[in-house]
């Protein structure tokens, strides 16, 4: 074998070089390949945390038409049940109106026996009466007997004015006739009679 000129040595590299230089080339790509998996994780997270974020949008979209349907529930129900409670209130309102006639009838009737009748057989009346009158008291009709109250236009009707200087202006000097209400709602406006000062109609003349 012919031996290498001093040159031909000079330019030699060690065989251990090109060793440490595929070392280091794999260690750099190693190392770009760990830099690559991480950016491809960091955009996998990112991706979850954006599907995440949709989701919690759409879960919270879908809560708040929730309660707004229960909320528009609610409202229906209050408002059926109002409805009911005034059709109700309408429909007894009606019968006992009807009803009141025959009360003062019978009133009426009873004072009349009074006078001339069987004291057993008033007093049978007279309690017939008072169930009667208990009764309608359960389903809320209150009597109106405003004497010596205050004139109300709201619960009284006035028929007749008269001077009456020992009485307040616009008092209730008699009741020709009771008025009934049930609750809140007027069945029947009282008749009235109310006072006026003589001070009063000078000052309309």
């Amino acid at each position: 074998m012919a031996k290498k000129s001093l040159s031909e040595r000079g330019h030699e590299q060690p065989s251990d070089y090109s060793v440490e230089k595929d070392g280091i080339q794999r260690v750099e790509e190693q190392k770009m390949g760990g830099e690559n998996l991480d950016r491809g994780l960091d955009d996998v997270m990112q991706d979850l945390k954006n599907q995440l974020a949709d989701k919690q949008r759409e879960a919270d979209s879908y809560k708040d038409s929730m309660l707004r349907a229960l909320a528009d529930f609610e409202n229906y129900k209050k408002r059926t049940q109002k409805d009911f409670f005034e059709v109700r209130n309408n429909a007894i309102a009606g019968v006992l109106e009807s009803l009141l006639p025959i009360l003062d009838n019978f009133e009426l009737g009873l004072a009349a026996a009074g006078q001339h009748g069987s004291d057993k057989i008033v007093d049978g009346f007279r309690m017939i009466f008072a169930n009667f009158k208990s009764l309608l008291a359960s389903h809320g009709v209150q009597e109106i007997f405003p004497l010596n109250e205050k004139f109300d236009m709201h619960f009284h009707e006035c028929v007749r004015r008269v001077m009456d200087d020992g009485k307040e202006n616009d008092t209730v000097i008699s009741v020709d006739r009771k008025g009934y209400k049930l609750n809140d709602k007027l069945l029947r406006p009282a008749v009235v009679t109310v006072s006026y000062h003589e001070e009063q109609n000078k000052e309309s003349k």
